[in-house]
């Protein structure tokens, strides 16, 4: 990538990530008067001060908050146009950043992640998990490559895609034992009687409640709320709360001791997508993973 991307830029990039010459010089592999040269061949180029010392450490200004929004999009670029390089895969290898929702995270998305790498096993890969707003804000802030989730109910940015993977329904879990499960039907009226455990500020969920549910959905609201599946699990196993979930977290649910139905009327879908930036969409990795998950939720 040294070779498609500015060594400038790389050097400012780290310096915006330390926050401290020293510490940047130390990662970058070169000393800190080649560091500060670097930086200011930057400035003098662009005729801005990219950052300003405080006793906390070295602050971006406007320009260099600017520079590093600029500079993120080419890393990104410059990366992928590498691991499309077959050559560059078999030697140097790569990086890709990936969100995932909950949903993919318990159930099919492992395997998926499992076969990509063996299909390009010279990719360094990183993954992290969330709810669909803490991704999305991630994307745009490239925090990550590409993200696989429910995508929220807003128009993407122009230079933005979602790929749609699949759809999955969304049931009720909670304990073997609990009164709902005794109920030969359960109404939305009687599941509203009992307290529901959710996810931390997924504000995706609320909007699609209330538009499936109307007034009803006002009194879904958590009781609980917590960004783990194992918490919540342990905490259904234990009281008479629930959660309405996707189907696809049931198998897992399931050996935890939990069970799942789903109420009179259904409930709603959940499309899955995958989402990048629309110049990544055509590159070998972002191919490659959209096959391996579509594959695996198929057999699920």
């Amino acid at each position: 990538m040294r070779l498609l991307v500015s060594r400038h830029l790389e050097n400012f990039l780290a310096l915006y990530d330390a926050r401290n010459m020293h510490l940047a010089a130390e990662k970058k592999g070169i000393s800190q008067p080649a560091l500060s040269k670097s930086l200011r061949v930057l400035e003098e180029s662009l005729g801005a001060a990219l950052f300003e010392r405080t006793r906390h450490g070295l602050e971006p200004t406007n320009a260099g908050e600017l520079l590093h929004r600029h500079a993120c999009a080419i890393d990104q670029e410059a990366r992928f146009a590498s691991l499309d390089i077959n050559e560059y895969q078999s030697t140097l290898g790569g990086r890709i950043k990936i969100g995932v929702g909950p949903v993919l995270a318990v159930s099919t998305f492992p395997q998926a992640l499992a076969d990509f790498h063996q299909s390009l096993p010279g990719i360094e890969i990183s993954v992290e998990t969330g709810i669909a707003n803490f991704l999305y804000d991630g994307l745009l802030n490239a925090d990550f490559d590409v993200i696989a989730a429910a995508i929220p109910e807003i128009t993407l940015p122009e230079n933005f895609t979602a790929m749609p993977l699949f759809a999955t329904n969304m049931v009720v879990i909670c304990c073997k034992d609990h009164p709902l499960m005794a109920a030969p039907h359960v109404s939305r009226d009687l599941l509203a009687t009992f307290r529901r455990v959710g996810f931390v500020e997924d504000r995706e969920f609320e909007k699609k409640a209330r538009r499936f549910l109307g007034g009803l959905s006002d009194q879904l609201q958590p009781i609980l709320q917590t960004t783990s599946l194992t918490i919540m699990f342990g905490i259904l196993a234990a009281t008479d709360y629930y959660a309405i979930v996707s189907d696809l977290i049931v198998p897992r649910a399931r050996r935890e001791g939990l069970d799942a139905f789903s109420p009179l009327g259904g409930l709603w879908q959940l499309n899955i997508d995958l989402m990048c930036k629309t110049t990544l969409v055509t590159s070998r990795p972002l191919q490659i993973l959209r096959q391996a998950i579509e594959e695996h939720s198929k057999l699920s």
